[in-house]
């Protein structure tokens, strides 16, 4: 595929001062105080009993400061959440509509206009760069939002607000590897995913879907006859691609009118 672009609205939450990098450390699920400049992470913030209150990228853009980007009409919920337990931290939180310009492809970046933060997508092996600012811009040509969505549900991951659902449990998403610290401290909502984990890990969960059989959003998979799963997000056309919510240990199911649908981790884009 030659280089292309999509530009998509992101909210952002800045976080700012001297107590930045302990207070988020204390309320996020990833590790914040070993990050370096210019360093990226996927994180999850949780409601104080575990379930999921955001998904979003933390990037540290300065040593006191932080960026948090996250799906459009999601940055409110993030920042009120994270400003619940401020208390006396000398901590600001700012939030703001910015751009991001998915460069999906090689590109000379320094040809690039009006950038703040400089982030590799979250997807897994892509090896794409979002490019992230009130107004950024870079001179390729810009694929369209279907061409983009289709390449999201065959190489991407799923997102807060669509596949991953405000109040849905943390181990049921497949995030975990890259979403989750296991190693640091306590954080807020910290011991239902350590106690989930421990049993195994979650009986349904989030996973890419691909078949030649057509699929639509919100159809049933089967096996043996019982519902396993259903359809969270699927491309309008052959072969189909998209996620789903299923019962973890199911590799194939049956879709309607018994249509192969073959099913993988969600980090597996060899589908």
């Amino acid at each position: 595929m030659n280089s292309v672009i999509r530009a998509t609205p992101r909210d952002v939450v800045v976080v700012e001062g001297s107590d930045a990098e302990m207070y988020l450390h204390g309320q996020i699920s990833q590790d914040v105080d070993d990050m370096t400049i210019g360093e990226s992470r996927l994180s999850f913030l949780l409601e104080p009993k575990g379930n999921i209150e955001s998904l979003f990228r933390i990037t540290r853009s300065e040593h006191e400061q932080y960026v948090l980007d996250t799906e459009v009409d999601h940055g409110e919920l993030l920042k009120s959440s994270l400003e619940r337990f401020k208390l006396r931290s000398k901590i600001e939180f700012i939030l703001s509509r910015w751009s991001m310009i998915a460069v999906l492809g090689q590109a000379d970046l320094s040809k690039a206009h009006n950038v703040e933060v400089v982030a590799p997508s979250a997807w897994p092996g892509a090896g794409y760069i979002d490019l992230l600012g009130a107004s950024p811009s870079l001179d390729l040509p810009e694929c369209s939002g279907e061409e983009y969505e289709r390449l999201r549900l065959a190489k991407g991951l799923p997102v807060i607000g669509r596949e991953v659902a405000i109040g849905g449990i943390p181990n049921e998403t497949d995030l975990l590897d890259i979403a989750v610290s296991f190693g640091k401290g306590c954080y807020r909502g910290q011991e239902l995913v350590e106690r989930i984990d421990s049993r195994s890990g979650g009986r349904r969960l989030i996973r890419r879907v691909e078949s030649d059989g057509a699929l639509a959003l919100g159809d049933e998979l089967t096996f043996e006859g019982a519902k396993v799963g259903e359809i969270l997000s699927i491309t309008n056309d052959a072969p189909y691609i998209g996620f789903v919510r299923i019962r973890a240990d199911v590799n194939v199911a049956d879709g309607p009118e018994g249509v192969q649908v073959n099913v993988a981790s969600i980090h597996d884009v060899g589908l």
